[in-house]
């Protein structure tokens, strides 16, 4: 298991390299997320693994919550979680990641599936109340020739 180790590292180490060189020659967004033969979950992001998951999955970076905060620990944790709830989702066939089946996720990532749930609510009542107001307002000269009468 040593070997293995050592080798993953190796491995990882040449992959965040080429990530970063791929970032500084293009100008590319990247962000490689590893998992080891352990499980542990490490990550490279350029310009950070941060402003990436903030830009690229907002669903589980916005809206600040105090159950987040953005040590480069916790966000490789929050890009594992998310990794594998899209695993869980491309694996049962499901078209949305919502539809995800929360017995396959871990206890440490439903939190990040909970939040992207929350995010996902909000985003939606928003766009209702944005289609709602629209609606009362395109009714205004309707009711206003209504009344006048």
């Amino acid at each position: 298991m040593a070997q293995s180790q050592t080798s993953f590292s190796e491995h990882t180490n040449t992959l965040f390299s080429m990530a970063q060189d791929l970032s500084q020659e293009f100008g590319a967004y990247i962000i490689v997320v590893t998992f080891s033969p352990t499980g542990e979950p490490k990550a490279y992001g350029a310009p950070t693994a941060d402003s990436i998951l903030c830009t690229y999955l907002p669903e589980i970076h916005s809206l600040p919550s105090p159950t987040y905060s953005k040590t480069a620990g916790e966000v490789t944790a929050r890009a594992a979680a998310w990794s594998k709830i899209l695993a869980a989702q491309m694996s049962a066939g499901k078209q949305n990641w919502w539809e995800v089946d929360v017995e396959a996720l871990r206890v440490d990532e439903l939190p990040v599936f909970v939040r992207a749930l929350e995010v996902l609510r909000t985003d939606v009542q928003r766009h209702l109340d944005a289609m709602e107001s629209s609606r009362k307002e395109n009714m205004q000269p309707y009711v206003s020739a209504l009344t006048a009468r």
